[in-house]
């Protein structure tokens, strides 16, 4: 049997491995085919590419892990893009950037001294079609550091600006998720069976 449901390839950090994404992968499962491989040393964008395969996909990348999926967006490979305290990829360049119309989430940890938060900063001002968020009292790693927050933040990014779904009453989305963010969506005080709505106001006026 075909599994129909959008691939979401998860890009781990130097140094880690494809474990770190244990808490996320539960969350994401009943939407996508969620595709998490080792990425080793030297040779960690062919691995993506492999995993990515012909199709279009949705890419959540930490740290370098965001850099290799930057890449894949300027091949063409990204439909969806998120971006956890990751560097700039030195090929992309302003122009390409600002020519990123797909949804692009940028989470970064406020006291984040590897990849400092102006970075995050500058690649939201670059991209048209991201929104950023910073996450108080978190460093580099917020795998590690507020896995329960930024992912079902993530979850209900990707349903409702990438797949444009239905919002689900399960308990995997229960609670508020509250952030500092820049850019800050409309959307983002509505309350939760007005946002549909605005979505598809939204759309309309686009089209």
């Amino acid at each position: 049997m075909t599994d129909e449901r959008p691939t979401l390839l998860l890009l781990h950090d130097r140094g880690r491995t494809a474990e770190a994404w244990h808490e996320f992968v539960p969350l994401f499962e009943g939407r996508f085919r969620v595709l998490a491989p080792d990425l080793p040393p030297g040779a960690e964008l062919e691995r993506a590419r492999e995993a990515a395969g012909d199709a279009s996909v949705a890419v959540i990348g930490h740290g370098a892990g965001g850099r290799f999926a930057q890449l894949l967006a300027l091949e063409g490979r990204v439909e969806a893009l998120v971006l956890l305290d990751a560097p700039r990829a030195e090929e992309a360049t302003d122009d390409d950037l600002a020519a990123f119309e797909f949804p692009v989430l940028l989470l970064w940890g406020e006291e984040d001294d590897e990849v400092p938060v102006a970075i995050a900063e500058a690649l939201n001002d670059a991209i048209p079609s991201s929104t950023l968020g910073v996450v108080p009292g978190c460093g580099h790693d917020l795998l590690a550091d507020a896995a329960p927050t930024v992912a079902p933040l993530i979850s209900e990014y990707l349903r409702a600006r990438y797949l444009k779904a239905p919002h689900g009453h399960d308990h995997a989305h229960d609670g508020i998720v509250r952030i500092q963010l820049e850019r800050r969506p409309p959307w983002v005080d509505l309350e939760e069976d007005e946002r549909d709505d605005w979505f598809v106001e939204d759309e309309e006026e686009a089209t």
